[in-house]
């Protein structure tokens, strides 16, 4: 199955901070919170508040279901990343904050480009699954996930290259997926995997 990957620019700002740029897109980030960035990973958290057991929407990654809808989601992926417009409005699509009202948020456009390629996002199952894992937010810093969203939080690792960064208006160092399969789990704090 193919690899889809976004390009991203990553600059040091002396030992303050890292500058992610990305089709449009920029985040601030502190290099404390992401020392794997020169290997070529980045650091994911992900709060769950007091939930005892972190449920991330995983569709079985291997099997023929996956397999077959893989590819029109792929048909998705190379649309929405074709060009810096197209790239920023799919990022931003489900963003839906006073803070980010201004870049025509809540659209929904990218189930609109779903829809084009014949992906039915609404299925009830695997398709579905996976296109709720794509749009499932992550941070870039782990104080939003423990003091924000926690205090139980996930911590992920994951290619540089498979994440979608939103705009450092809001300050929460949004960060999205593109492939689910590509993520692993390397910390829990307060919570379990469910099973």
């Amino acid at each position: 199955m193919a690899v889809y990957s976004a390009p991203m620019a990553v600059f040091g700002r002396g030992s303050s901070s890292y500058v992610f740029l990305q089709h449009g897109s920029y985040q601030l980030v502190s290099p404390d919170e992401q020392p794997l960035v020169e290997s070529g990973k980045v650091m994911l958290y992900r709060g769950i508040g007091a939930e005892a057991q972190y449920r991330f929407h995983q569709a079985d990654l291997h099997s023929s279901a996956f397999a077959a809808f893989w590819q029109r989601y792929s048909l998705v992926q190379a649309e929405v990343l074709s060009d810096s417009v197209q790239s920023f409005k799919s990022i931003h699509d489900r963003t839906k904050r006073c803070e980010t009202s201004h870049l025509q948020d809540g659209t929904w456009f990218t189930n609109d480009v779903a829809r084009k390629h014949q992906l039915d996002v609404s299925d009830g199952g695997a398709v579905e699954t996976l296109w709720r894992a794509a749009h499932q937010s992550f941070a870039l810093e782990r104080w939003v996930a423990a003091n924000k969203f926690g205090p139980n939080y996930v911590v992920h690792t994951t290619p540089l290259d498979n994440i979608r960064i939103t705009t450092f208006f809001a300050g929460e160092r949004e960060a999205r997926i593109i492939d689910p399969r590509r993520l692993e789990i390397v910390e829990l704090h307060g919570c379990r995997v469910a099973e």
